[in-house]
């Protein structure tokens, strides 16, 4: 994979998941999927001409932001990385907007930016734009293709960036920066040598360890939706929650117990929770892996996109405890690490459910722990990730993470497939579920109780009035929510 021209430093095979991806681009291509979107407040003016000469600094530097897309006329599709790519970058001064039209305004941006799409062929597939809301008030937008990039690398890019920013206003040269990220790129390994690694993996026992892992499942785990929402043009929505400090270290203790980690601890309590909304023993979901595993030297600095999904399953019977299911998942995470490499859309070929193998999408993400805390670059200039945005294909992705040392997860999810309550009652749910797998290691996972005392009583309670006389223009699940939400909390 040397130098192929002047204009094109490099051709390759894509990822397994990006394949994924551009089949998903190609099929909707007016959809807002896997595009990434990240707004900073900053509060200290901003030099125009620095950015656009630190931008340039870390297209240099990494080659995911100076890669296309082919898939047109070829018999193969590539991603080819371009020997020069200019990032695109736009400035909108609404200073002098009225305060109360400036988040308005701000909104209109994030919302046409992410509408906008990208062409995976011709655009630069990250843009950002400075918005001037004041001498020292304003907000930087960074908008990725998810194609090129994972959470991992936003830090890094984000990094880079300022690093390169604050070198020039500290007075070092645009020449001296570009000659250091000339040597740095000369000296050490790039996203094109996890490429050649990932074309070395032996695919086809890759291919017999999932065909194993997956025997004889029946089953295809889901969140049934009983509310039909109302039709909306946005394509996400998320929900956030979190057990509180005490559950937490209850869960981290278990988990050390059972040498397991608290990642696999959230992944049980998902598990636990497709589980019950399916109705049983056995499921299968998808996990997002960083995919960092390969033996390459700075791997862990690299830009591009590592991630895969894989299934997880997890299956009990009515023996099964809290802390056999725990030794059990942390043992499968751990032989499935050596596989992960591998496509998803093979191993669901292999199945008979197909495509509908996989229905919710589970990640525990190292990488945002402290991310929306305000930080402070070289210079003690204040820096705030002010709005974070991201979707997939999926109509609910969970995500965990630990964030002021609670566990805490997001549902990321489709408003046109699932409505805010029951999204919320979702939540609910894999929340009571972690203080449940808190109380005892020694638990069934069977008798674990999915359902708060709120809940328990509109189902106890109200349910059992037969005198009450329930409208006929309306669903079971609908009189349910509303006498969910009638429920006082104290209850």
């Amino acid at each position: 994979m040397a130098v192929v021209s002047n204009k094109i430093e490099n051709v390759y095979p894509l990822t397994p998941l990006q394949e994924g991806m551009l089949f998903h681009h190609l099929a909707n291509p007016d959809s807002t999927e896997y595009i990434l979107q990240y707004g900073h407040k900053v509060e200290f003016d901003i030099d125009n001409e620095y950015v656009e000469k630190a931008l340039a600094l870390i297209s240099t530097k990494y080659s995911a932001l100076r890669t296309a897309f082919a898939y047109k006329k070829t018999k193969e599709i590539y991603q080819v990385v371009l020997a020069e790519r200019e990032i695109e970058f736009n400035y909108v001064d609404i200073e002098q907007v009225n305060d109360d039209e400036k988040n308005n305004e701000i909104e209109k941006l994030l919302t046409n930016d992410v509408n906008r799409g990208f062409d995976l062929m011709k655009d630069s597939l990250l843009r950002v734009i400075r918005v001037k809301y004041g001498s020292e008030d304003n907000r930087l937008i960074f908008t990725f293709h998810h194609i090129i990039v994972d959470g991992w690398c936003i830090g890094i890019v984000m990094n880079g960036f300022w690093d390169y920013y604050n070198s020039l206003c500290n007075g070092v040269t645009y020449d001296e920066l570009l000659n250091n990220v000339k040597h740095e790129k000369e000296t050490s390994n790039d996203y094109s040598d996890y490429i050649k690694w990932l074309i070395k993996q032996d695919k086809e026992k890759a291919k017999n360890f999932w065909a194993n892992e997956l025997l004889d499942y029946d089953s295809e785990a889901k969140i049934e939706a009983l509310q039909k929402p109302e039709k909306t043009g946005n394509q996400m929505k998320k929900y956030t929650g979190s057990v509180d400090f005490d559950c937490t270290e209850k869960i981290k203790e278990l988990s050390k117990n059972n040498n397991a980690t608290i990642n696999t601890a959230a992944e049980v309590a998902v598990g636990i929770l497709l589980q019950r909304y399916s109705g049983s023993n056995d499921v299968v979901f998808g996990k997002v892996v960083s995919g960092r595993n390969a033996p390459i030297n700075g791997i862990e600095k690299m830009v591009g996109l590592f991630i895969n999904t894989i299934p997880v399953r997890v299956n009990i019977d009515d023996k099964t405890t809290v802390a056999e299911l725990l030794k059990t998942q942390q043992k499968k995470g751990n032989e499935c690490t050596g596989f992960d490499y591998y496509s998803l859309a093979e191993i669901q070929n292999n199945t008979k459910q197909g495509s509908n193998l996989i229905n919710v999408i589970f990640v525990y993400e190292n990488y945002m722990s402290g991310q929306e805390s305000d930080s402070y670059d070289e210079n003690g200039n204040q820096l705030k990730i002010e709005y974070a945005r991201e979707q997939t294909n999926y109509g609910i992705t969970i995500s965990a993470t630990e964030i002021d040392n609670k566990l805490s997860f997001q549902i990321l999810y489709d408003p046109n497939q699932y409505c805010d309550e029951e999204v919320k009652l979702i939540m609910d749910r894999l929340l009571k579920i972690c203080e449940e797998i808190a109380v005892d290691p020694l638990n069934k996972v069977s008798e674990i109780d999915a359902i708060d005392e709120k809940e328990k009583n509109v189902i106890l309670t109200e349910f059992n009035n037969v005198q009450v006389d329930y409208p006929r223009n309306k669903t079971i699940a609908e009189i349910f929510e509303e006498q969910v939400e009638k429920t006082p909390d104290n209850v």
